[in-house]
C-alpha cells in the first residue's frame, strides 16, 4: 500500500468558532484517539446547538486513566452523564445523551495570522444538582 506523506502539518483541519458560553450539546460519538505518543486518550464528539437552531461539532479530549475518579477529567465527564463512579462502565449508551458544555476560545496561527476557534473546556450535567433543605 502506498501512503502519501508531507513534512508540513495539515492545512485542512477545520477549526470552527462560536461565541463563548454554556451550551446544550448531544454526544455524537466517543472516539479512541490514542496515538502512542501521549498515552490513551478519548475524544468525546458533541453536536452543539447555538443561535437556537444552528449546530456545530466540537470535541472534548480526556486522558483515560487506569481508574476514573471524581478528581480526573475523564471521571468528571462520566459524572456529567450521570454515572456513579465505582464500577466498570460502557460509553456506548452515552451516544445521543444531552449535557451542557462550556465553550471557550483558543488562538492559533494560520498563514501568519492569528485566528480564533472554539473548544469544549468542561462538560456539565444537563440539570444542575440542587441542594434541598
Amino acid at each position: 500500500m502506498k501512503i502519501k506523506t508531507s513534512p508540513e502539518g495539515s492545512k485542512n483541519f477545520e477549526r470552527p468558532h462560536i461565541e463563548e458560553g454554556l451550551y446544550e450539546a448531544k454526544l455524537k460519538e466517543v472516539k479512541d484517539i490514542s496515538d502512542g505518543q501521549y498515552g490513551k486518550r478519548i475524544a468525546f464528539i458533541f453536536t452543539v446547538v447555538y443561535e437556537e437552531k444552528k449546530e456545530i461539532e466540537l470535541s472534548h479530549i480526556a486522558y483515560v486513566p487506569d481508574t476514573a475518579t471524581p478528581d480526573n477529567k475523564f471521571g468528571k465527564v462520566l459524572q456529567a452523564f450521570g454515572f456513579d463512579l465505582g464500577k466498570e462502565i460502557d460509553t456506548d449508551p452515552l451516544v445521543g445523551v444531552s449535557v451542557r458544555v462550556m465553550v471557550e476560545d483558543y488562538e492559533y496561527e494560520e498563514d501568519s495570522k492569528k485566528q480564533t476557534a472554539s473548544s469544549i473546556s468542561k462538560v456539565k450535567s444537563l440539570v444542575s444538582k440542587q441542594k434541598v433543605d
